[in-house]
């Protein structure tokens, strides 16, 4: 709760609860000048922002700033109504023709930062009728495109907002003659669970009719409740009907945002409104503050020379996490539950009935293991030594869980023997978040090694309460590589390098190395033709943590890969208001990616904010001035877009389209868009062209990695929203294309 405030409103304060949280209330009548104000109520007539003669501060500023605007003139009282409040009116915006000031303008309150209820009415109870009315509360629209009619005259609405910036705002942006009757503020507790803020943004407009919503949130009580989480919580509508669209609601591994994607590509130049109710809870039962926003989509794409087919129903009933072919030519799909699946793959592409291998199970039963028998396993990686007659198959193994998982519980195995039943665990005590951060994928390099991603413990490399307060390790956040030749002949390997363990990535014999850092939670990655591994990663929510620079450094700071760290020293960043965007990353050895990591002496969150100007992937809670990581691999960093959830990886092979997509890199989005996108590889790695809405490659549900048929070039993706496997088949290019 926040301390005991000053009352500042124009009707004042009173102080409620155990904390002295204050709730605040205020009541504004616009109007003429000439109108007294009904009982309860302030008069506005259009002054600009500045102290008022009763010791509080509110009024007019110019559109989209903070400098004061005089909007006297603008107030008028048409009469002909009971309610004194609706019957006047002050013109936020007013046309060129009409007496009073036609410079547009927004409405502002001094208040404590904090949450608010707030009920704003527009309209005129006069004749006109020429208005189109819209009114946005903080980052929140309460009315969008009112038109009035001889019947309806006013639209009136209800929002809550949370004001971080001492200033309530009202604003018609997007509106034509918007006219304000009255607003009503309530202050409320602090506490509650909210939407911090909207992707589309409000009032967007060109967004992609492919396009996702997803809202970063405030969770001061822990992670969104999932189960809580649906299409009647969370709300899309067309807003000239009201028309709700069919879409899939769901949330991060984290916890921490919410998506929803509808099922079918939204109308071109079409508004809608998403809306968050309190029917939303957080794990703690705390129901979220209503949220609701309007944006309107661009053009429908126009298609092209390349298209897919999707077919449905090739495998189904498992949640399936990755794919891949083995060199006797089937489809191995693992699972969150420890099964690995092995399928014949007919001549169409279709999949034949699998084999279910039990080894990871049955070993995590003989182990012991916590949750057995289920397992998490995702990566996936034949050994190059496999043959069609013994393949051997490489596999990551996790807790089998997404809620306070054990720390130190990954692993790696090999499983080999007929049906794959022998399981020889190789490596040990990996780091694993309280979450889904945990040893994801795998990927045999050029050179034999055995590359894999080992996800961040925390948001944003310092510890946070929504990750269980878990610091960095040091081989978390990381792409890692285990050199096969280096294993000793008594396995497995314990890697667990701190918390009681000892074990030393450095040291000239390690097995398993630290390849890259600041790769905070790569599903994927993978090897292109061209010696490029390129990595895509999830970026942060909103809220998390970034860690201080000390002083003195710690011991870590002389053996940094690039020599002793002089620099920069960086403050805290607490509760970030900021989420990053998602990455694909062109990984080289020995080069940060933007994840700090205390324990191996990087402090500085991605681009950290170098000048005043915008920055590649700036932190905006930096000072201005804060240079980068002197190690971080700008040039290898690629936007793969915000909350993309950018997971799956594969280099498309083949002369399907007559070759328009051969060498291009396949990236699935599990959250925004749930698609995939595709970039144009450039001849010296480079990335470009992100490329989206392409046919067939939309309205997927939940989809997490990709793999391609070597010998037909089929794709195939697994989509954890509905337990299936779905195949990619070149379509038929039509005439002219």
């Amino acid at each position: 709760m926040r301390a005991l405030l000053v009352a500042l409103l124009v009707l004042g304060s009173q102080v409620v609860g155990v904390a002295q949280a204050v709730v605040l209330t205020a009541r504004v009548n616009f109007s003429d000048q000439a109108t007294t104000p009904p009982s309860g109520y302030a008069r506005d007539f259009g002054e600009p922002y500045g102290l008022r003669a009763n010791g509080q501060t509110y009024g007019w500023v110019a559109l989209g700033t903070t400098t004061p605007l005089s909007l006297v003139g603008n107030g008028r009282n048409r009469g002909g109504t009971g309610d004194v409040r609706l019957a006047t009116l002050v013109h936020a915006q007013l046309p060129a023709s009409s007496p009073g000031v036609a410079t547009p303008g927004s409405w502002e309150l001094a208040v404590p930062s904090g949450s608010y209820r707030v009920t704003v009415a527009v309209g005129d109870a006069g004749t006109a009728v020429d208005s189109t009315h819209y009114l946005n509360v903080e980052d929140q629209n309460a009315v969008a495109a009112f038109k009035p009619t001889s019947a309806v005259k006013h639209a009136v609405a209800t929002r809550v907002v949370t004001v971080t910036d001492g200033r309530l705002t009202l604003s018609p942006r997007g509106g034509t003659n918007t006219k304000l009757n009255y607003v009503d503020v309530d202050g409320l507790p602090e506490g509650s669970p909210s939407v911090r803020a909207v992707t589309p943004a409000n009032l967007a407009t060109g967004v992609a009719p492919t396009s996702s919503v997803v809202a970063d949130l405030r969770l001061p009580a822990g992670a969104v409740d999932p189960a809580t989480l649906s299409s009647t919580a969370v709300r899309l509508t067309r807003v000239s009907d009201g028309a709700a669209v069919p879409a899939n609601v769901i949330t991060s591994g984290g916890g921490d945002v919410i998506n929803v994607s509808p099922l079918a590509p939204l109308a071109a130049s079409t508004q809608y409104r998403f809306s968050v109710t309190e029917a939303v809870r957080d794990v703690a039962g705390n129901a979220f503050q209503p949220f609701s926003s309007v944006f309107t989509t661009g053009t429908a794409g126009g298609g092209g020379p390349v298209a897919f087919e999707q077919v449905f129903g090739v495998a189904t009933g498992a949640p399936f996490t990755s794919v891949a072919f083995g060199p006797d030519g089937r489809l191995y799909a693992a699972t969150f539950t420890g099964h690995v699946h092995r399928f014949p793959v007919n001549a169409d592409g279709t999949l034949g009935a699998a084999t279910v291998i039990t080894s990871v199970r049955d070993h995590a039963v003989a182990a012991g293991l916590p949750g057995a028998p289920n397992r998490t396993v995702i990566g996936l990686a034949f050994d190059p030594a496999s043959t069609p007659s013994a393949p051997v198959l490489w596999v990551t193994d996790n807790y089998g869980g997404t809620s306070n998982a054990p720390d130190w519980s990954g692993k790696i195995a090999r499983l080999s023997g007929p049906d794959l039943g022998t399981y020889t665990e190789v490596v040990t005590d990996l780091p694993r978040s309280v979450k889904d951060h945990e040893t994801n994928s795998l990927a045999f390099g050029p050179d034999g090694g055995l590359y894999l991603t080992q996800g961040s413990m925390n948001a944003m490399g310092a510890p946070d309460t929504t990750w269980g307060n878990r610091p960095e390790h040091l081989l978390s956040a990381a792409v890692l590589k285990l050199h096969p030749a280096r294993l000793p002949a008594s396995l497995p390997v314990n890697v667990r390098t701190e918390a009681g363990g000892s074990y030393n990535p450095y040291a000239a014999s390690a097995p398993l190395t630290i390849h890259a850092t600041g790769v905070r939670n790569a599903y994927d990655l993978h090897w292109h033709r061209n010696g490029h591994l390129y990595v895509p990663t999830n970026g942060s929510a909103a809220g998390g943590n970034a860690p201080a620079t000390p002083s003195p450094l710690p011991a870590s700071c002389a053996s940094r890969p690039d020599g002793p760290y002089t620099g920069p020293a960086v403050p805290a960043v607490t509760n970030n208001p900021q989420a990053e965007t998602d990455y694909v990353f062109d990984v080289k050895p020995g080069r940060y990616y933007g994840h700090p990591a205390p324990v191996r002496c990087e402090w500085v969150l991605a681009g950290g904010n170098p000048t005043s100007g915008t920055d590649p992937f700036q932190t905006d809670a930096y000072p201005v001035g804060t240079a980068p990581d002197r190690n971080l691999d700008l040039a290898g960093t690629y936007d793969a877009g915000l909350h993309a959830s950018a997971n799956g990886v594969v280099e498309y092979r083949g002369t399907a389209f007559g070759g328009r997509l051969d060498g291009r890199l396949l990236v699935v989005r599990y959250s925004s868009g749930q698609d995939i996108q595709y970039f144009d590889v450039g001849p010296t790695g480079a990335l470009s062209n992100r490329t989206t809405g392409t046919p067939g490659m939309t309205g997927f549900n939940q989809p997490l990695d990709i793999a391609q048929s070597p010998a037909t070039g089929h794709l195939y993706v697994t989509e954890l929203g509905a337990n299936r496997i779905t195949l990619l088949r070149p379509a038929p290019v039509t005439a002219g294309g």
